[in-house]
């Protein structure tokens, strides 16, 4: 079973990814607060982290670099709007898994979580779905 974090400040979005996954068979943890990433107990067994880009308080890109410091195995995808500018905004070190624009569609979230959960850590750059 694939656990899942997303996490964006917009509760629409997350209703949707909830709806999305019903009955996916995978674990998934929604978070409406970037702040609270940081004390979920799941965050350890975390397989893919999906982070909105625009939040308050922290950009998405920063908050995914964070978890790439601090758990390089969690697999990294970033969701935006406006991927372009979402993707200008990284830091150099960053490394992403996948870029998400938003919103996305069932079948480009399960392309991309099939994807991502067959892959082994360390791979190439990003996929854009």
């Amino acid at each position: 079973m694939i656990k899942l974090l997303f996490v964006d400040d917009d509760a629409f979005v997350l209703s949707a990814y909830r709806r999305m996954l019903h009955n996916s068979g995978h674990q998934c943890v929604f978070l409406s607060f970037p702040e609270q990433v940081w004390t979920t107990s799941e965050l350890a067994n975390v397989d893919i982290a999906f982070i909105d880009q625009q939040m308050p308080g922290i950009t998405g890109s920063m908050l995914l670099f964070q978890l790439q410091q601090r758990f390089p195995l969690i697999k990294r995808v970033l969701m935006s709007g406006d991927v372009d500018v979402a993707l200008q905004q990284l830091v150099t070190e960053q490394k992403l898994d996948a870029v998400l624009a938003k919103p996305c569609s069932k079948t480009a979230l399960i392309q991309c979580i099939d994807k991502l959960s067959i892959e082994k850590p360390g791979r190439g750059p990003p996929i854009s779905l």
